[in-house]
């Protein structure tokens, strides 16, 4: 089992960005001086006071930030949940089963086979056992399996995002659909849903619905668009994934920094100060979630960064696997669809797309965050009860 730990590359390379652009200020500051007109030493104080008062402000939050830091880092939490049973394994990608964690009629049970992202921990969808979406499934009469992908390694080294559709997701449906033989729903989280959605149109013959949370599909976006580089640069960034095997967590880490830098020292500054023990206890385990990210096999970087993100071939309809158009017009059965409203890592722009080209599907508009609207407060009046709705009634 795998046991995530606090002291991960990702957390040293936050605090770097965020007290580089905090103690650059009065740098900044003395800089822009040069571009002022001559000013007479009265008309300097005024610019000498507001250099003082940008240090002391980036002392404070510095120290502050630590507090937080050193809170997180030195807490004693481990996650403790109950490890469902493992049905089938591929290279180091494994098939969990949450279903059997309740004993319960089998018969007429519908099945839901989760599909997380590649570059994060499955475990977001279990992350503890009160805050465990799959749970709760299970204990109203859905059987959830889990397809955790492990990191890659000898079987995956080379593959790309197709490859992981064609050898390991569509072979886990075919066991599956064998085991039960019952038609099942593929639920796909954030880059997972693009997966879903490719995997559904391959084996629409064991498919019967599909749901995607938060799945990216429009790299147009308004949100994007700086990090759009011009094609002359493309061959360069394709240079650069070439040198290594995988790119590494920390690497994919910096770029969803690159969103919303300011995240990172919000939250922990908070933190610093948070008296309520079960908030302390929520966010240090989401936080060690997010701080123990999986690498990228160099294939799924360039079809990411360079596919995706940059010549956005999902969008275009241009994204093929097994010799097949990923086209969602082309996907006719019932789909269940939620667009968080607070989505900072896919944003509305990028997901809402999707949605419209689905001619069935059913949209939820959970009003939180990319992770909040798994395993926050509001998670489950937001997305779990209306998914279970719609699972129970399509």
């Amino acid at each position: 089992m795998h046991k995530p730990t606090p002291n991960l590359p990702t957390l040293p390379m936050h605090l770097m960005l965020t007290l580089g652009s905090w103690l650059s200020s009065p740098f900044a500051l003395r800089c822009a001086k040069s571009a002022f007109p001559p000013l007479s030493k009265d008309a300097l104080h005024p610019l000498s006071q507001l250099e003082n008062a940008l240090a002391e402000e980036a002392k404070s939050r510095a120290s502050n930030l630590m507090s937080g830091l050193l809170r997180y880092v030195e807490d004693p939490y481990t996650r403790k949940v109950s490890e469902p049973p493992v049905l089938w394994r591929k290279g180091n990608a494994r098939l969990l089963d949450y279903g059997s964690l309740v004993t319960a009629e089998t018969v007429d049970r519908p099945i839901v086979l989760f599909v997380p992202s590649l570059i994060n921990r499955y475990y977001i969808l279990d992350l503890e056992e009160d805050r465990s979406f799959l749970r709760f499934l299970s204990r109203q009469g859905v059987y959830p399996l889990v397809l955790d992908w492990g990191e890659p390694g000898a079987t995956e080294e080379a593959f790309g995002c197709d490859d992981y559709v064609t050898e390991i997701l569509n072979a886990a449906i075919e066991f599956i659909a064998r085991l039960s033989q019952q038609r099942i729903v593929l639920a796909g989280y954030c880059m997972g849903g693009v997966l879903t959605l490719a995997a559904t149109r391959l084996q629409s013959k064991h498919v019967a619905a599909m749901a995607l949370f938060a799945t990216p599909w429009d790299f147009s976006c308004k949100e994007f668009a700086p990090f759009v580089i011009d094609a002359k640069w493309h061959a360069t960034l394709e240079a650069m994934i070439s040198t290594q095997k995988h790119l590494p967590a920390d690497v994919i880490q910096s770029l969803f920094y690159m969103t919303d830098p300011w995240l990172f020292e919000q939250k922990f500054r908070r933190f610093a100060d948070l008296q309520d023990n079960r908030e302390v206890r929520n966010f240090i385990a989401l936080e060690r979630w997010v701080n123990d990210g999986v690498p990228m096999t160099a294939q799924v970087a360039r079809d990411c960064l360079l596919g995706w993100a940059q010549r956005n071939v999902l969008m275009r309809n241009e994204w093929k696997v097994d010799g097949k158009i990923i086209d969602p017009r082309k996907i006719t059965m019932p789909t269940f669809i939620a667009i968080p409203k607070n989505d900072s890592v896919v944003p509305q722009d990028c997901a809402a797309p999707l949605a419209a080209a689905m001619p069935h599907a059913s949209i939820v508009t959970p009003g939180s965050g990319h992770v909040s609207m798994i395993v926050g407060s509001h998670a489950k009046r937001e997305l779990w009860v209306p998914f279970l709705e719609w699972i129970t009634s399509y």
